[in-house]
């Protein structure tokens, strides 16, 4: 029996031994069904199923698709990148992730986080993605702002909440903020400055006369 790699012709059409009716020959049938559908991403019907089965259908190549790995940064490149859009001190950056000054030294060093830590230093790291991306000015006055519960961005993270949520909602309200600005600079531009002295409203000599 000779079996070829296209899901039409993977089986002989000679019928195989009987004595059971789950036979291989079914199984087969089976496996091509479920290569089909998982390779192509397709559904398998039950016209196609009967058209196969009659000799419809002609061989055709099965391509399974090339699925894309993005590649994952490491927890150094992590650390790197938070500290390259935040520029936070290293305590406050102790505070955010909840360990000590000296576990963010040892990280910079090589050593490897535990693994929630690893959490909590991913999604900061993602944060600062999404404010790069955003293109709004990193300043401390940015990172102290209160955004949820009075909390800053830092603070959020310590209690054990997202940063990389509330860094959206920062992003949000910031840029909700420079339209308004925008808006308010429009409206008074161009009006005449008012020049009146406050000299003006005292009388003339004449007028006291």
């Amino acid at each position: 029996m000779i079996i070829t790699a296209r899901y039409g012709g993977w089986f002989n059409d000679q019928p195989l031994s009987t004595g059971s009716s789950f036979s291989t020959h079914k199984i087969a049938h089976m496996f091509a069904a479920t290569v089909l559908a998982v390779g192509t991403g397709g559904a398998i019907d039950s016209y196609w199923w009967s058209q196969h089965q009659s000799g419809s259908i002609t061989s055709t190549t099965t391509k399974i698709p090339t699925t894309e790995v993005t590649a994952v940064r490491s927890s150094a490149e992590d650390l790197e990148r938070v500290r390259e859009i935040f520029s936070p001190a290293i305590s406050d950056l102790a505070r955010a992730l909840d360990v000590s000054r000296q576990a963010i030294y040892n990280w910079m060093n090589g050593e490897q986080p535990k693994l929630e830590h690893l959490v909590k230093l991913r999604d900061l790291a993602q944060a600062a993605d999404a404010v790069a991306e955003s293109g709004i000015p990193v300043t401390g006055l940015l990172l102290k702002r209160k955004v949820i519960d009075g909390k800053n961005l830092f603070e959020i993270g310590k209690s054990g909440g997202s940063i990389r949520d509330a860094v959206q909602l920062l992003i949000k309200i910031v840029r909700r903020e420079t339209v308004q600005k925008e808006q308010m600079t429009a409206r008074f531009d161009g009006r005449n400055s008012f020049t009146r002295s406050i000299e003006s409203d005292f009388p003339t000599a004449n007028d006291a006369n």
